[in-house]
């Protein structure tokens, strides 16, 4: 691939690709850069990531959400790093099946296309706070609950992964936990039941509060840190402001799903990571 040699890039990640178009691109290069692939999965059971093939949610994506979703799940894998260059291959889907179109070249920790510019240290962040599978579930079902909403009609969400004791501390109960005293293993969000519930409780008031292995602590929390005003885009409210504040006083990532738009928002470290917008 002339491309990846002439930016020397650190990695080609294809967004929505076979994994034998994987494995042909990697004979190609002969280990000048790393392939990591990303194809459509229902969800039913989040795989491991075997062969550098990750998981995409099967709702219907935009190019460039379709790549923002494969970066995301592959700097939380660590299969991509901050301050590497990689080319992001993606396109449309046509009849079911993904072809490969368009190419862009971002260095991660430096794009605002993709990712708000946001630093590297807070990208590294990524890999460090959840286990990647656990990342990959909760962004597919915020990303398919802002596609297809709840009994046909749209719901906003608002959850946090990771750090949970730190933001059960700076946050109190609105509601009786739904979630409470029951068993762990019926409280992982792996198991589709569980995310059955979340998206029965989605339209309870507050914060779900999932642990870093993927165990729900709790829902309906009302998080006491707001950011300021400025520290959101223009427009976006409380919900917003409060993943923007819990990210900033924890090391928690916070996943927000707009009632209105049905778009997805990712925050870490007090600030807005990315935005999945909604396809109608």
């Amino acid at each position: 691939m002339l491309i990846s040699r002439e930016t020397a890039a650190d990695a080609v990640l294809l967004a929505a690709a076979l994994p034998e178009e994987a494995a042909y691109l990697r004979t190609q290069l002969e280990g000048e850069s790393r392939v990591v692939a990303a194809a459509p999965h229902d969800g039913s059971a989040r795989p491991a990531h075997e062969h550098d093939v990750l998981a995409l949610p099967e709702v219907r994506l935009r190019r460039r959400g379709r790549a923002k979703v494969a970066l995301l799940e592959a700097l939380a894998a660590g299969l991509l790093r901050a301050g590497e260059r990689v080319i992001i291959v993606s396109g449309s889907t046509v009849d079911g099946d993904a072809e490969l179109d368009t190419i862009a070249v971002v260095e991660l920790g430096h794009d605002e296309e993709l990712l708000d510019g946001h630093p590297e240290a807070t990208l590294d962040r990524l890999g460090e706070l959840a286990d990647p599978i656990v990342f990959d579930t909760v962004l597919g079902l915020c990303v398919q609950l802002g596609h297809e909403g709840r009994e046909g009609r749209r719901v906003g969400l608002l959850l946090t992964l990771g750090d949970h004791e730190a933001v059960l501390a700076h946050s109190h109960p609105l509601v009786l936990n739904p979630f409470e005293g029951h068993p762990e293993e019926a409280r992982s969000i792996l198991d589709p039941a569980t995310r059955r519930a979340i998206r029965e409780f989605s339209g309870v008031d507050g914060a779900f509060v999932v642990r870093g292995d993927g165990v729900v602590e709790a829902a309906g929390r009302y998080l006491e840190a707001l950011a300021p005003e400025h520290d959101v885009p223009s427009g976006l409210g409380t919900r917003h402001r409060a993943a923007a504040g819990i990210t900033g006083v924890t090391r928690c990532i916070a996943f927000v799903v707009s009632q209105s738009s049905g778009d997805t928002r990712v925050y870490v470290g007090g600030r807005l990571l990315v935005t999945i917008e909604r396809t109608d």
